[in-house]
């Protein structure tokens, strides 16, 4: 070994980046201990991920293959080697070493020249693999010989012959169900929370999307399979780098999507202009991209841009109903379901009135919708004669219903999604804000007057059944009225009566009693009894029973998710 003076390195590690996906360094070895056929500097990532081995090892067999067929066309820098972090400890991580590539500074700032001409040298690529895999054995098929990752999550690339159904299998809806099923991210169930109901509203359209994907100028080519401006630069000898790729043989509208409108638009000079209806398969694959970014990071601020991408496509597909409440893509309170009174453009003068209703909701049921209907209705006529401007169900926090049924609640998430299910398309909405009674009070005044002005008026009509008036008449507020509504399975007119006789003046005076009730007898306690006797033999008849106490959306989910696995026989 070549002697090193005391004041010299045998080496220099020099930190690159540090993101949330991996940790990048160069490496530059003393002169004085390398040959003429070995390289002074390299590059090496680490990632703390415990599939980053398997990840890296992936990336070099990607890497091998862009040189086979890119090599003439762009740079693609030689890997080296993978490691585990620890072998004694496999789960610890894993590094990726290659060669340094010593970028120019005019990549830095990239010029509309440069995307032009990239797009250009990228499109020509893309024509070549695609005759090359035309003529191999796997020849119009989608895929890739092995698997590989997308940041931390794992595609798999098994070859189809069909795109849509490679995009649906293997990329879109393994992606939503790692959200509603993945153990490492049940802590953000209730933040995906809409985002999974919204993607599976979508999924049944997305053949729709990619009807086009068998047009011959879509046929497959090798993808980058993460493209994008962070993943190309320019080398000090003026050639196109690219690196950190997932490849796989896909369209090449996955590749550009994510690019520039210089880009995209040269690009489309080069092969001759766009296949039609481009935009929403480029929406479609933005909003995968966006998806697989909030799982692996656990950025907040992705899920706004996610929400908004939905939003675009299940309104061209023609399914966009009314919007879930945006939580957490918004705020906890919803406003979007206010009604402005109507005296507010002419003489009438109602009282204007928001109603309350708050409950364990474990689960909602036709019953809860019910009975807003009728307070409604029977509120906007005599004697009363109020206008109703909108109505909240309020659920009760997670805390007090684990005191009320031990054994037998369910997750805030679960109930919330429930809720947002049942209310669709009605014009109630959900608090989901977990306030005490005159905390809720002032924060639904904010919200409200935040978007219509201070000077909106209103009051508010809280709701509880005739089971529940003792609490409510303690926890809510005299000012406000407080309707009583009659309940099957009680002896609601004794109750009321009795109730009525020992309470104080002030409260009489702001009660409002609603009998008899006519509705059929429902209730959660129904539903939870069903769910517990749920097993194969008799899943076909507990839907069937289910049909009569909730929505088919609803039935829908307590099956999906499993729900009964929250309710305990005793």
């Amino acid at each position: 070994m070549t002697d090193l003076h005391s004041n010299e390195d045998e080496f220099i590690i020099k930190s690159i980046s540090s993101g949330y996906v991996n940790h990048a360094f160069s490496f530059t070895v003393n002169e004085k201990l390398i040959d003429k056929n070995s390289r002074r500097e390299y590059f090496i990532k680490v990632n703390r991920n415990k599939h980053a081995k398997q990840m890296f090892s992936a990336e070099v067999i990607g890497m091998h293959t862009f040189q086979e067929i890119y090599r003439d066309l762009v740079r693609v820098p030689l890997s080296f080697s993978t490691g585990y972090l620890c072998e004694l400890d496999r789960d610890q991580g894993g590094w990726f070493l290659s060669e340094f590539i010593d970028m120019s500074n005019a990549s830095r700032k990239r010029s509309d020249k440069q995307y032009r001409e990239f797009a250009q040298v990228l499109a020509k690529a893309h024509q070549i693999s695609a005759e090359i895999h035309a003529r191999s054995s796997h020849g119009g098929h989608y895929g890739f010989h092995t698997n590989n990752f997308s940041i931390h999550t794992e595609q798999d690339n098994t070859w189809q012959n069909d795109w849509c159904h490679f995009f649906l299998e293997q990329r879109f809806k393994p992606i939503v169900q790692r959200m509603k099923s993945d153990p490492y991210l049940i802590h953000d169930y209730r933040k995906n929370m809409e985002l999974i109901l919204l993607c599976e509203r979508l999924i049944p359209h997305i053949p729709s999307i990619l009807a086009l994907s068998n047009h011959v100028q879509l046929r497959p080519c090798l993808l980058h399979g993460d493209f994008s401006d962070q993943n190309w630069s320019v080398d000090k000898q003026g050639r196109f780098v690219t690196f950190d790729g997932s490849p796989f043989y896909g369209p090449y509208e996955m590749d550009i999507y994510t690019m520039s409108n210089v880009f995209i638009s040269a690009y489309f000079d080069t092969i001759g202009g766009p296949v039609e209806a481009y935009e929403m398969r480029f929406e479609l694959y933005n909003l995968l991209r966006l998806l697989r970014t909030i799982i692996d990071s656990g950025i907040n601020t992705w899920r706004p841009s996610a929400f908004q991408s939905l939003t675009k496509l299940l309104i061209h597909c023609g399914v966009w109903k009314s919007p879930f409440f945006r939580f957490p893509c918004g705020i906890k309170i919803p406003t979007n379901k206010i009604k402005l009174p109507s005296s507010m453009g002419g003489t009438i003068r109602k009282k204007n009135v928001i109603l309350v209703y708050g409950g364990s909701f474990c689960p909602i049921h036709f019953n809860h919708l019910a009975v807003m209907d009728l307070v409604a209705e029977t509120l906007e006529k005599s004697p009363y004669e109020f206008e109703i401007l909108g109505g909240y169900f309020c659920p009760s926090s997670e805390s007090w219903i684990q005191k009320k049924l031990p054994e037998n609640y369910l997750p805030n998430a679960h109930r919330e999604a429930l809720l947002l299910l049942a209310t669709e398309g009605t014009r109630w909405m959900i608090d989901r804000s977990y306030s005490s009674s005159k905390t809720r009070e002032k924060n639904l005044i904010q919200e409200i007057q935040n978007k219509y002005g201070t000077d909106f008026e209103m009051t508010f009509v809280h709701i509880c059944g005739i089971d529940a008036i003792e609490y409510n008449a303690k926890h809510v507020s005299t000012q406000y009225p407080l309707v009583i509504v009659d309940r099957p399975g009680f002896n609601g007119e004794s109750l009321w009566k009795e109730y009525f006789e020992r309470t104080t003046i002030k409260n009489q005076q702001r009660l409002i009693w609603i009998s008899p009730w006519t509705g059929e007898m429902r209730s959660s306690t129904m539903i939870r009894n069903l769910l517990m006797k749920l097993n194969n033999h008799n899943h076909k008849d507990t839907y069937e029973n289910l049909q009569h106490l909730i929505p088919s959306s609803c039935i829908d989910y307590l099956f999906q998710h499993k729900l009964q696995q929250w309710f305990k026989t005793h």
